[in-house]
């Protein structure tokens, strides 16, 4: 056991802070969540956990780009402080991975976003993190091409890419609908910072292309990291329904608004 990150014996009672006819949303730690849930036959997860990157390690002077764009402002007034030792944050990320593996059905699969970071000038890769992710099967890896980055002034060429490990549960045959095939393993997909109110979004289409390529209309979708709700956008835009989870009431208060909005983007699935 580590310390701030296995779960109270006590399960919370899952109450929705938000539902309609596809969508739930619950409000809390996705940990204790998901460990309460009982089997619901997720088809797929797509997320982006909290990067370990906040708290103490956002300077508290920013120059160049990162201060322009009011991104470490933004960061402070929304972010998670995340900030645990790395051993923590791996650990926790695996307890995760193991919660969605028991909320999944048996083929399932789960899309997960992270990137390179830095510890004392030297990268940490995040294939790093999903190797403690068994029993996972690693599909592929993904390059998400973000055209764009804020880190001009780290004396090293700017990081503009993220990573999307495709992994899927044993047991049957992964869900694979063709056309998506034609995407190829590069998505040159352009981010918004901050457009929606979260300071570090995904955009819509990178959940939307995971989400069209391997489910059905109909099925399950879940995201225990939900922001401001991208992942259960786009997958009530394609007609699944969807779980999403958040500690931020100010996130869940953020999404459920964008929920209970008409269908106003299809979010580029192609």
């Amino acid at each position: 056991m580590i310390d701030g990150i296995q779960p109270d014996a006590a399960a919370p009672t899952l109450e929705p802070y938000y539902e309609d006819g596809a969508v739930t949303i619950y409000h809390g730690d996705s940990l204790e969540l998901l460990e309460s849930m009982t089997e619901v036959g997720v088809a797929c997860t797509v997320t982006s956990p909290p990067y370990n990157t906040l708290g103490s390690r956002i300077p508290s002077n920013p120059t160049g780009k990162m201060a322009g764009s009011r991104w470490t402002a933004k960061v402070r007034e929304r972010g998670y402080a995340d900030d645990m030792t790395e051993p923590e944050y791996v650990a926790w990320q695996r307890y995760i991975a193991r919660a969605v593996l028991d909320v999944s059905a048996p083929g399932a699969s789960f899309f997960y976003n992270h990137k390179v970071r830095y510890r004392d000038a030297a990268p940490v890769h995040p294939i790093d993190i999903v190797r403690e992710f068994g029993p996972w099967r690693l599909r592929q890896e993904l390059i998400w091409a973000r055209d764009g980055g804020i880190a001009l002034n780290a004396r090293m060429f700017c990081p503009s890419d993220e990573r999307i490990y495709w992994m899927v549960k044993p047991g049957e045959p992964h869900k694979w609908n063709q056309p998506s095939a034609s995407l190829m393993s590069v998505w040159k997909i352009r981010q918004e910072i901050g457009t929606d109110g979260h300071p570090c979004p995904y955009p819509l289409m990178l959940p939307s292309r995971c989400i069209s390529a391997t489910t059905d209309p109909g099925d399950l979708v879940l995201d225990p990291f939900m922001g401001s709700g991208t992942t259960l956008r786009a997958a009530k835009n394609l007609g699944r329904k969807a779980i999403g989870i958040d500690i931020s009431e100010a996130y869940c208060e953020l999404a459920a608004k964008r929920l209970s909005q008409e269908v106003l983007d299809f979010g580029g699935a192609a």
